[in-house]
């Protein structure tokens, strides 16, 4: 009976420990090195065999893989498609946590709402946590890179900096405006147009598929902000007053969450005019929904945004990104939805 009673306890404790296992197994609330954001990925596929893979479609600078989940229900049809990328720039740690966040959501919903089943029937998901793996690595490396932006290609000739601006060398008025030359400059935006593997690497993935992509939406930090095409102000998108509309929708989303209040409008207008950044290649690409996001906060704690803040962060954003894509879907596959939350934005 003793042996009994202790073979129940060592079983009971080996339950236990594997539920405790379980709970901590992954923590969305604290920001994650790259090789555990990669062990996440493979897990996801594991966990959700039926509806992730990954995707490898690049290398960056350095010769690491840069790999996407992809999320949807494989219908052995052409299907309409959503991008999101996150942690183009090296120092935005909140951008990849809330990328990591996103999927879990959507996976999480997945299993028991309805209409989370349907856009991913319709629609497939691509989710890159961290594009600029090379610059995200060395953010980590110590507090002396902690707040490095670019990604890690040498510099010119001559020129003993490292580092390109991803956002400044996409194929969309490069070089024209909001950009450095000076290669040392955080805002370098290369030596020609899409110069570099990251930057490569998303415009050939979604260049080739551009007529499947609803929306582009590009995760960073800080402001606060959500930016619609197009950085040049001699440029405006023709469908901006839609952009905009939807925009704002996506803003009272996320206020009806955390009360924050997120401002809505083209860089030049609510930040300052730049050019060759991702967001302006999609749009020009014809996807019509492009954003970017600039997540919290207001400047207070900048880029260094502290872990007990990722939760809120991640809560408001879920909530603006789905009021985008949810319109994208409904606009594509029932017109009549579309309109009413259009209305409603």
């Amino acid at each position: 009976m003793l042996f009994s009673v202790g073979l129940s306890l060592v079983v009971l404790l080996l339950v236990v420990g594997a539920a405790t296992v379980e709970r901590v197994e992954y923590d969305y609330y604290k920001y994650h090195p790259m090789p555990e954001i990669t062990d996440w990925m493979v897990q996801a596929v594991k966990n959700y065999p039926e509806v992730v893979t990954i995707v490898e479609y690049g290398q960056t600078y350095e010769k690491r893989t840069i790999s996407l989940l992809k999320i949807g229900v494989n219908t052995g049809e052409k299907k309409k498609a959503i991008w999101m990328d996150c942690g183009i720039h090296a120092r935005e740690w909140i951008a990849p946590a809330f990328c990591q966040y996103f999927v879990r959501e959507i996976l999480q919903a997945y299993q028991t709402d309805p209409k989370m089943q349907a856009m991913m029937t319709n629609m497939d998901f691509y989710v890159t946590p961290v594009l600029n793996i090379d610059g995200y690595i060395h953010s980590w490396k110590d507090n002396t890179t902690r707040l490095w932006r670019k990604n890690r290609s040498p510099g010119p000739l001559n020129c003993t900096c490292y580092g390109t601006d991803l956002n400044r060398n996409f194929n969309a008025n490069w070089g024209t405006l909001g950009v450095s030359f000076e290669c040392c400059d955080n805002t370098f935006c290369g030596i020609k147009p899409v110069s570099e593997p990251e930057a490569q690497a998303v415009t050939y993935f979604v260049g080739n598929r551009r007529e499947d992509f609803l929306c582009f939406l590009t995760i960073h930090s800080y402001g606060q902000l959500l930016l619609v095409p197009f950085g040049n102000p001699n440029f405006i998108a023709s469908n901006y007053d839609e952009l905009m509309k939807v925009g704002k929708g996506a803003a009272d989303a996320i206020r009806s969450v955390h009360g924050k209040d997120y401002t809505v409008g083209t860089s030049p207008d609510v930040l300052y005019a730049n050019s060759g950044s991702s967001r302006d290649w999609a749009r020009m690409q014809g996807i019509p929904l492009t954003y970017t996001f600039e997540l919290r906060d207001d400047g207070t704690f900048g880029f260094e945004l502290p872990q007990d803040q990722i939760q809120p962060t991640c809560e408001e954003a879920y909530s603006g990104a789905l009021h985008i894509i949810t319109y994208a879907h409904d606009k594509t596959f029932s017109g009549a939805t579309a309109t009413t939350i259009l209305g409603n934005a």
